[in-house]
């Protein structure tokens, strides 16, 4: 996206040659204060008699750690040096001084021994006991349909759909910033999200900008701190964090332009003539491969890191493909030096689904922007082939989307659409996560359009869309369309009105402009469709069961028993007016539910063959036993390998 300048009237020093204070002669590592667990961050402090002029810069100062496994495998991380600060007044706390993060990847007994490069210098080995976690693992590509995402934990994978949006930099300055993303964060997480995109830029959590200059961070401790601590948010809330490297603006002479106030302008003190020269210019690379080996030390170890994101909209800047291509390859074989836990590599433009970089070995990933306003719907699987087509194997995240550039306006009704219609349609037509919306702070925060993430959270719980295909069914009316998602034994269903649509929305607003009825109080008035009918195809026979839920309110609607026949199933959809989602199982499997916890009553709202659907607050699964007593006494149904938390909890 397309937002944001900063002017800065700060001085720019220039690139001072490496210079050093007093060589070290002694090195000591000390063991974290909190026991170290599997896939969990360990942070070590490291003690030396050594000064540095400038710490950031490896010429100077080149510590590394390496970590023995215990099976004998070893990891090498680099050390950062780092100052910490107060939460309430963002005022330094205590000595900067130099620390190493590391994830250990297996439980037993590790050892780890610190070491300079110049002059050779190394630490006494520190051996400690990693003891084994719940955590799933990084994310990587899922091994049985690379086309999605997967937790790994070396053993095993987990599928992992993202679920999220963009929260690129706070709305508040100083400690603003992080009630802001705690704000968000907690709102995301408890919706069902599982991922936010995070830009690194100059008025966020950028390392150097002009008031800084190049190669030297100690500018920007606060900025760095921060960024640690909205990933210890993230990770406490289950979110994980698209770290987004260089946002277009800081390269751009046209668009969201900053390239004036950039350090690496020659204006400023820089090496560079023009922005394009970045990716060309010997000295630059150097320079950024410096800020990339920091910024790898310092958030690597993050377990919840989901992908380094290296442009934001690389095409809004001079770059060329041809230079650009190149300076991937070199950087990204750089970060993979400093980063042992190999996350997922991307990186965007505005548009680009047919662009060879996807084809690139070095992008893990291939991400669409849209703010066109289109119903996804409509054109989203041909968007998503495009990417396919020129990258096969990769998955395809709609990782920027808004019903349009210039932000929201009234009716928001057009925008409530788009934003509900971008989070359901992604994966019925074949993204690997939901759509990531723009507007966080301008349109979802204050008009609380989180719970819409809830609906897609729960009704894909539990699944693994690794192990189906996007495909069609049919409607008996040509107002709605369908959307699967189905294997020979499942099916996923997303049946929608063709009037809920954000085109649609418009349309009326612009007739009730004309008939002087449009304005702040205008509604947006959806046809009820009532009798539809939806019949899924290639299927394997048998007896099924139909889970029909409601998109709009987030609840199950009804249990439905269906007898597939020839491989097809014709199910009765209810009474709707914008959009119904449906499961279908086969008879005697179930499917994970989500239930208030505590203090809620459960009644049976409705039965099918012996079998009640029950609701708890606004959550319904099913349950079995006695109808006497309590309902929490009664037999929750889950599918295999999935076990229900205690749902009826009560005092």
């Amino acid at each position: 996206m397309k937002r944001r300048l900063l002017a800065l009237g700060c001085s720019l020093s220039a690139v001072a040659a490496a210079q050093t204070g007093n060589a070290p002669t002694q090195l000591s590592l000390s063991a974290p204060t909190s026991a170290p667990t599997t896939f969990n961050p360990a942070e070590f402090s490291l003690s030396t008699d050594g000064t540095f002029t400038n710490p950031y810069d490896p010429a100077q100062a080149d510590l590394n750690v390496r970590f023995t496994s215990p099976t004998g495998k070893t990891m090498t991380v680099p050390a950062f040096w780092s100052q910490d600060f107060d939460r309430a007044t963002l005022q330094p706390q205590g000595k900067a001084g130099w620390r190493v993060r590391f994830t250990p990847t297996s439980a037993g007994k590790w050892t780890a021994s610190a070491a300079f490069a110049r002059p050779s210098l190394r630490s006494a080995p520190l051996a400690f006991n990693v003891a084994a976690s719940d955590s799933p693992g990084f994310v990587r590509l899922d091994k049985q349909n690379p086309r999605y995402f997967a937790y790994d934990d070396g053993k095993a994978q987990q599928f992992y759909f993202p679920i999220g949006l963009n929260i690129g930099w706070a709305s508040g300055q100083g400690a603003a910033v992080l009630a802001d993303y705690e704000r968000w964060l907690t709102r995301l997480s408890s919706n069902g999200g599982n991922l936010a995109r995070v830009w690194m830029a100059a008025w966020s959590f950028g390392l150097e900008w002009k008031d800084t200059g190049l190669g030297d961070y100690s500018g920007r401790q606060k900025q760095a701190w921060l960024l640690d601590q909205v990933f210890a948010l993230a990770r406490g809330r289950g979110v994980n964090i698209e770290l987004v490297l260089i946002n277009h603006g800081q390269f751009s002479t046209t668009v969201n332009a900053e390239w004036q106030d950039n350090p690496y302008n020659a204006a400023n003190g820089g090496p560079l003539k023009s922005p394009d020269e970045f990716v060309t210019n010997v000295q630059a690379k150097d320079l950024f491969k410096r800020r990339l080996r920091y910024i790898a030390a310092r958030y690597a170890a993050q377990p919840n890191l989901f992908a380094w994101e290296w442009w934001n909209e690389v095409n809004w800047t001079p770059i060329s493909d041809s230079d650009l291509f190149p300076w991937i390859r070199e950087m990204t074989a750089a970060l993979n030096t400093w980063d042992p836990y190999g996350h997922l590599i991307s990186s965007s433009y505005s548009t680009g689904g047919t662009s060879d970089l996807w084809k690139l070995p070095q992008i893990d990933f291939s991400q669409q922007h849209d703010y066109g306003g289109r119903d996804p719907l409509m054109w989203g699987r041909n968007s998503v082939s495009a990417f396919t087509d020129t990258a096969p194997n990769k998955p395809v995240l709609l990782a920027e989307v808004g019903y349009s550039g210039g932000g929201n306006e009234a009716p928001l009704v057009r925008d409530s659409i788009h934003f509900h219609n971008t989070i359901w349609a992604a994966p019925f037509v074949g993204y690997a996560g939901s759509g990531m919306y723009w507007w966080w702070d301008t349109f979802v925060d204050p008009q609380n359009q989180w719970p819409q993430y809830r609906g897609l959270a729960d009704f894909l719980r539990g699944e693994n869309l690794a192990t189906l295909t996007v495909q069609n069914a049919e409607v008996s009316t040509l107002k709605a369309a369908a959307l699967t998602l189905q294997s020979k034994t499942r099916a996923l269903v997303w049946l929608r009105s063709g009037a809920y649509d954000a085109g649609e929305a418009n349309t009326a607003y612009t007739r009730a402009l004309i008939a002087q009825k449009g304005g702040p109080d205008w509604k947006y008035d959806l046809p009820i469709r009532y009798g539809a009918t939806v019949k899924v195809d290639g299927l394997s026979d048998g007896k099924y069961t139909a889970y029909w839920y409601a998109p709009q309110k987030n609840v199950w609607l009804s249990v439905v028993p269906v007898t597939v026949t020839d491989g097809s199933a014709t199910l009765n959809a209810p009474t709707f007016d914008k959009d119904l989602a449906v499961k279908l199982v086969p008879a005697g499997g179930c499917i994970p539910l989500s239930w208030d916890r505590k203090g809620s009553v459960a009644n049976v709202i409705q039965t099918h063959q012996g079998i009640d659907v029950v609701q708890v607050g606004t959550k319904r699964g099913h349950a079995t036993g006695p109808r006497t007593g309590p309902v929490h006494a009664r037999t929750l149904h889950a599918p295999a390998n999935h076990t229900f938390v205690d749902a009826f909890d009560l005092p």
